[in-house]
């Protein structure tokens, strides 16, 4: 009976010193989520935090960025390599890449699905950051279309009547 109680233990623990993991998640988190885009944008930035949980390290091997329509229909996607220089169990980057604001609103951008792999190409996480259109962003807007802030605390106080001077006690003169 003790021969099969620690076959189990003696396998998962061969598979971790051989480098395999099975005991490994990876948990991805994109900030800010929305994207906001606006028509004139030229380039957007992302900010990644891979976080590894359990035993070991993750070898991150690339990220790659896939661009999908309302009907989910691949529109583009892009890998791009991870320096993660060896196994690690964080990763925060920020992604800047270029987009043309006018092309996505056009093109019916609804989301853009990142996802991280490992070197054999096994997806480690993945997740969906929403694209919203905003045809105003980075736009002046004249002051008379913004609307007045009527919350009692910012409204100027009323100007109130003077206090009536009373007369002060005049000593005698001798």
């Amino acid at each position: 009976m003790r021969k099969y109680v620690a076959l189990p233990g003696l396998v998962a623990l061969s598979s971790l010193l051989a480098g395999c993991n099975p005991f490994q998640s990876v948990q991805l988190d994109l900030t800010p989520n929305p994207v906001v885009v606006g028509l004139f944008d030229t380039s957007a930035t992302i900010h990644a935090h891979v976080v590894a949980h359990g035993i070991g390290t993750v070898p991150f091997d690339n990220v790659q960025f896939a661009v999908y329509n309302a009907a989910n229909s691949l529109l583009l996607s892009q890998n791009e390599k991870i320096d993660a220089s060896g196994r690690t169990t964080t990763l925060d980057r920020d992604y800047t890449f270029p987009i043309n604001g006018a092309a996505i609103a056009l093109s019916g951008t609804k989301y853009i699905e990142v996802r991280i792999f490992d070197p054999s190409g096994k997806e480690l996480a993945a997740r969906r950051l929403d694209v919203t259109i905003h045809a105003l962003k980075g736009l002046s807007v004249p002051g008379v279309l913004l609307p007045k802030d009527t919350t009692p605390s910012s409204q100027t106080p009323a100007p109130q009547a003077p206090a009536p001077q009373t007369a002060s006690p005049q000593t005698p003169h001798p």
